[in-house]
């Protein structure tokens, strides 16, 4: 059933006081009749009262009535922008309770999960009350004047009237302390006995009391007294408790009380507004993955040419594509044709007039293969591509060879800007091109033109046509990357500054592709955020974000409301990309989030109980459980099998076996160096010497080897269905229990670094609620512990939090479900929790809800019930900060099912200091080595003894020990070494003075 806000009957009551709730608070018959008396008496004159005068000469300017009451209804607590909320509600009459739910959207209005006829009137009245009195209400001010003589020395305050005659009013320190109410139908008094100060500065009432009298008699009826507590959630504060007694005119007796827990804010429209299936799609992936390549839209068909597809820094022919494709690419069953082919080239620019195709410049090789020298090779090709005939034309050459460039199509001439003239096995002696170029395509024989340039030099830079002018966009100078933009006007050929790009990346300007489609401009970069030129041309604003952020891409349209991003590289370790996506920019969807989904058949015979890890664009699923019976721990049921899923390509790979068949161990991706990784596989549930129970070992896999091995060390006892987290370069493992030899739920932290270290237990930490199959996260140096079976089956409903480096717990706001089997992954402070089962009716059922807390501001809110392309049994990993969904099929063997959810598109970027080659050469190995140092803290307790740094290290230890404890922690270390830098620097620096 559906409320609507409450407005009073009589009309300022909202005005005035609230109506909170406790112990009855009887008015002086004899205060009521002095105030009763005094608004009589000056009722006749009210109409034609008049402020205090403050023109006389030399008088004290006296504050008016007008200023005392506004003063008072600005100084009442409001939600201001209000996004709602839900809470569980208890409503009980003398002690007979009744439990429900409440839904308060943002125009503060609420549904009760209960009928209309089981709720109490008075409690419809009581919740339309309490939303009413914190809506924002109007600024405007009535009519009033003083009518008392005391300025102020009253205990209530000065005494205020409505000129209209509605109302008396006693205010004192800017809070309503009384009021006075009288119509034909009812007469009230409101006294304010205590209030809450918010830390705005606003108030909120607790204790209040209110008596009704017969408005013929003026004869006492009732009497409620009215207490009130308010619980900070987010930025409001909302009620947690109103407890009313109401004495009636014969002395009878009612206790009316309503309790909210769980407060969970609803997300603002402005974040979260729904998911759009259709404003994001992916197409046929890239033959292979991608950068530096050449790519353009003609009609039905996009156009790749060449590329880079080899190592990452691979320098040859043989890393460069020898191929020039086409794709339909809205057509689901269309696959990529081979044209006829140019020379290959990597940074070659490719642009269309629409009837033709041209290739501009471009880097190739002479050496072919890393046996040979490296041999840079910059190319001065221009050549018109003939769609119809499928042939190449040579046209005229660039005047001096260019790569690192790009090129746009304005009116009917081509522009080319940036780069520079790469030759030879160096780069270092490469000279920069400061100029543009022009070619007319109306008039060929005029070949190539040479314009002065923006007055500085860039190349990976993104040039795009839009209102008849080119815009030069970002780039890599010689000392650092630029945000810059320049704007060239091929009617006067004259350059003005356009608005930098905005700083949201380390990489922000460097590799960007940009195109303007329905008379707008739009760009993007390594953070994938999609900026479109405001229509002023002063400032960019967010318009979108791609599905996979990546650099080195090419952005191209695809009619009049849509782009496609297609290849480049990813950011957190993904690679080079053969992913083809579109995007919708012709309207505007803020607060909307995007969802594409897709299937993989991947022909094992796993159903369930997976161990899954995201290392860089690749899911990586081990062993699992065969059956579709979630109990069935047969011998048999077990499966070894490992697959690895891209999932920018959606394709997926079959690999070795795992050495032993198992389900539910963690898995994570742990650094051996800073170029190499490891997943380590540890624990989890199967078979050994016949008995079903937890293993104790761990299993490590080489990704780029695809090989397997068992770790030299085990974990102290066997556990299964544990989580571990990558937090300082090392493993730590929280919950689980053993399920083989009964020894229940797991108590202790473990830390492991990866290595032939043993795998140990934190000293004196122990789990404050022992939980299995739950989730967990990191944020910060925080882990959260979700959900999860405890002992008695019970579900576990604390969040508990551990500091990793402080080494205590604390205990953090309630997820709103207790769930079994969760899956959370975290993105920039929001923790997203997703699945799992909860009990309901004595069983448990799967949760098809995405929630999402606040880890700053301690608040929960359900983002969906039930989210549109995923399913309850699938689970959640950060993929570049996008939400991962994945599952085995419920009724499909060897079917995977993907959804790759972004919640919020059109959000704000943090502002990221941008990359510097004066500090990438500066060195700052002091926390690399901190680390590495930190390894010899055998006893786990997060500090060094100089037994364990030993007695070659004993002079460090004595000048880092900074509180001498005799003990160093990680940031004393940290201290030592970036001093001993220091040191190192500044004698560097004197020896160069004296040379």
């Amino acid at each position: 059933m559906t409320f609507p806000a409450w407005q009073s009957p009589f009309k300022s009551i909202a005005d005035l006081a609230d109506y909170p709730q406790p112990k009855p608070v009887q008015l002086s018959i004899m205060r009521f009749s002095t105030l009763l008396a005094t608004f009589v008496s000056i009722l006749p004159t009210l109409l034609f009262a008049e402020e205090p005068s403050t023109d006389a000469p030399h008088a004290a300017a006296p504050v008016t009535a007008s200023e005392v009451m506004q003063a008072a209804r600005l100084g009442r607590c409001v939600w201001r922008d209000f996004p709602g909320f839900t809470a569980d509600v208890a409503i009980s009459t003398n002690e007979k309770t009744q439990v429900a739910k409440i839904r308060v959207d943002d125009e503060f209005e609420y549904e009760v999960s209960l009928s209309e006829s089981d709720v109490p009137s008075w409690a419809s009245s009581k919740m339309r009350s309490i939303l009413g009195h914190r809506k924002p209400g109007e600024t405007v001010t009535p009519a009033v004047a003083f009518v008392d003589s005391d300025n102020g020395d009253h205990t209530s305050g000065r005494m205020v009237a409505r000129k209209d005659g509605s109302g008396v009013f006693r205010i004192k320190d800017g809070v309503i302390r009384e009021v006075l109410r009288r119509s034909d139908d009812r007469w009230l008094e409101i006294s304010t006995l205590a209030i809450k100060k918010t830390d705005a500065g606003t108030y909120l009432p607790e204790v209040t009391s209110v008596t009704y009298r017969n408005p013929k008699t003026g004869h006492i009826e009732s009497n409620r007294s009215n207490h009130f507590s308010w619980v900070p959630v987010g930025d409001f504060q909302l009620p947690s408790e109103t407890l009313t007694v109401e004495v009636g005119q014969k002395g009878e007796r009612e206790t009316r009380r309503l309790v909210f827990t769980n407060h969970m804010l609803t997300e603002p429209e402005n974040k979260i507004a729904g998911v759009d299936m259709d404003r994001a799609a992916i197409h046929r992936p890239l033959p292979e993955s991608l950068t530096s390549f050449g790519a353009a839209v003609v009609g039905e068909y996009l156009y790749v040419f060449s590329g880079h597809s080899g190592e990452a820094h691979g320098f040859g022919r043989d890393q460069l594509v020898n191929h020039f494709r086409r794709i339909k690419f809205d057509d689901p069953e269309a696959y990529w044709e081979e044209l006829a082919m140019h020379e290959p080239a990597q940074s070659t620019a490719l642009v269309t007039d629409g009837k033709y195709i041209y290739r501009v410049g471009g880097l190739s090789f002479l050496n072919s293969g890393e046996e040979e020298e490296t041999n840079f090779n910059s190319t001065d090709y221009f050549a018109r591509y003939d769609i119809e005939k499928d042939e190449w034309t040579e046209l005229a050459p660039l005047p001096v060879p260019r790569s690192s460039i790009d090129a746009a199509v304005v009116g009917r001439s081509v522009f080319v800007a940036g780069g520079w003239n790469l030759q030879g096995a160096s780069s270092g002696d490469a000279p920069w091109h400061e100029d543009i170029l022009r070619f007319d395509l109306d008039n060929p024989e005029a070949g190539w033109k040479s314009i002065e340039g923006p007055g500085y030099i860039a190349r990976a830079i993104s040039v795009a046509a839009h209102d008849e002018k080119l815009y030069m966009i970002g780039g890599i100078q010689q000392h650092g990357i630029t945000r810059k933009v320049s704007v060239f006007d091929p009617k006067t050929e004259t350059w003005e500054e356009g608005p930098e790009l905005k700083p949201d990346s380390m990489m922000s300007g460097f590799a960007t592709s940009s195109f303007a489609v329905g008379g707008r401009l739009y760009v993007t970069g390594s953070s994938g955020v999609v900026y479109r030129l405001s229509k002023d041309g002063s400032d960019w604003e967010v318009a979108d974000r791609l599905m996979f952020p990546r650099m080195f891409l090419r952005l191209v349209p695809a009619g009049e409301d849509r782009l496609i991003a297609l290849g480049g590289t990813g950011s957190g370790g993904a690679g080079r990309m053969a992913v083809v996506e579109s995007l919708q920019v012709g309207s505007d969807a803020k607060g909307a989030g995007k969802m594409i989904t897709w299937s993989v058949p991947f022909g094992g015979e796993a159903k369930h109980s997976q161990s899954l890890v995201v290392h860089g664009a690749k899911l990586y699923a081990f062993g699992g459980n065969s059956s579709r019976n979630p109990h069935n721990f047969a011998e048999s049921a077990f499966v070894d099998e490992a697959f690895v899923f891209d999932v920018t390509k959606r394709s997926v790979e079959s690999l070795p076996d795992m050495p032993k068949a198992l389900q539910s161990s963690a898995a994570v991706v742990a650094s051996q160096t800073s170029e190499h990784k490891t997943i380590v596989l540890a624990g989890g549930l199967g078979f050994g010497d016949k008995k079903y129970g937890s293993s104790d070992l761990i299993y490590q896999f080489d990704p780029d080897a695809k090989v397997w091995s068992e770790a030299s060390v085990s974990l102290p006892r066997p556990r299964a269905m544990f989580d571990a987290e990558i937090y300082d370069d090392a493993v730590w493992m929280f919950g689980g229990s053993d399920a083989g030899d009964g020894q229940g739920l797991d108590t202790e932290v473990l830390h492991w670094w990866a290595d032939d270290s043993p795998v140990g237990t934190l000293p004196d930490v122990q789990i404050p609620v022992l939980r299995r199959s739950h989730a967990g996260v990191v944020v910060g140096d925080e882990y959260f512990m979700i959900g999860g079976i405890g002992n008695g089956m019970d579900v576990a409903k604390s969040m508990d939090v551990f500091h990793m480096i402080d080494r205590t717990w604390r205990t953090a706001a309630e997820p709103p479900v207790a769930r079994v089997f969760p899956s959370a992954c975290a993105i920039d402070k929001k923790i997203f929790v997703f699945g799992g089962f909860a009990m309901s009716a004595g069983h448990f059922g799967q949760v098809a809800s995405l929630q999402m807390y606040d880890t700053e501001t301690d608040t929960w809110s359900t983002l969906f019930e039930d989210l549109p392309g995923t399913d309850a049994s699938m689970r959640i990993m950060n993929f570049n900060d996008r939400i991962l969904f994945y599952a085995v099929d419920r009724e499909e063997d060897g079917v995977a099912n993907f959804a790759l959810y972004d919640p919020q598109p059109t959000a704000e970027p943090p502002v990221v200091e941008g990359f510097s080659f004066a500090r990438r050469s500066g060195g700052g190995d002091a926390e690399r080595n901190a680390k590495l140092m930190m390894r010899k803290d055998v006893d786990k307790s997060g500090q060094l003894s100089m037994d364990e740094l030993g007695k070659r290290m004993a002079a460090f230890a004595k000048s880092a020990d900074s509180n001498g404890d005799n003990l160093i922690s990680y940031a004393e270390v940290k201290a030592a070494l970036e001093a001993q830098e220091a040191e190192a620097e500044e004698e560097s620096s004197e020896d160069s003075e004296s040379e």
